[in-house]
């Protein structure tokens, strides 16, 4: 899936890569992509093999995202679809919905926008983009850890906390809503 999208002052290209699709030379670019934006906010990341490289194992099994402008990632997000609890990255933040979560789901993350391309909605497009594709996908809800900061954001495209923050299982020194929308 592909969008040609015009922000204010430049153009990008958008493309969904369906899970497992995303050859190795993206999968780096996509690592160094997100190690960047962490460490610009003064984050640290530990639970990588190589501090420059933010991969996960949940990112084989996603749909990944990547905006690019002029051949550079400006842009990225995740989704994974989830038939059961366990499936979820960072699962154990969410164990007192158990219950209460409809199956299957979306859950999204590692939503990163470059600092030049930020208030451009681009984040926005990725919102509505892994919504569209959640619904396509017959998932009842999406669930997401949300930083604290990115919680107005997420009201406005209709999330609700369900958890009151938390801290985050691999960044603990951040605190994290678990938010969700039913589709």
């Amino acid at each position: 899936m592909t969008a040609f999208i015009q922000p204010q002052l430049h153009a990008y290209s958008l493309q969904c890569y369906a899970p497992g699709t995303l050859n190795d030379t993206d999968k780096l670019r996509l690592g160094q992509f997100r190690s960047t934006i962490w460490r610009e906010q003064g984050h640290t990341i530990s639970h990588c093999v190589t501090p420059d490289s933010w991969l996960e194992s949940a990112d084989s099994e996603a749909y990944i995202w990547l905006a690019e402008h002029q051949g550079n990632i400006i842009a990225t997000a995740r989704m994974n679809l989830c038939t059961e609890l366990a499936h979820l990255p960072e699962q154990q933040l969410y164990q007192p919905l158990k219950d209460k979560l409809a199956t299957p789901l979306a859950t999204w993350g590692r939503l990163a926008v470059a600092t030049q391309w930020r208030n451009q909605g681009l984040a926005n497009q990725l919102i509505k983009t892994r919504l569209m594709l959640a619904k396509k996908l017959g998932c009842r809800c999406i669930v997401l850890d949300c930083p604290v900061a990115r919680v107005a954001a997420m009201q406005a495209h209709h999330f609700d906390a369900l958890l009151p923050p938390q801290a985050g299982i691999l960044f603990p020194d951040i605190q994290f809503v678990v938010m969700g929308r039913k589709l």
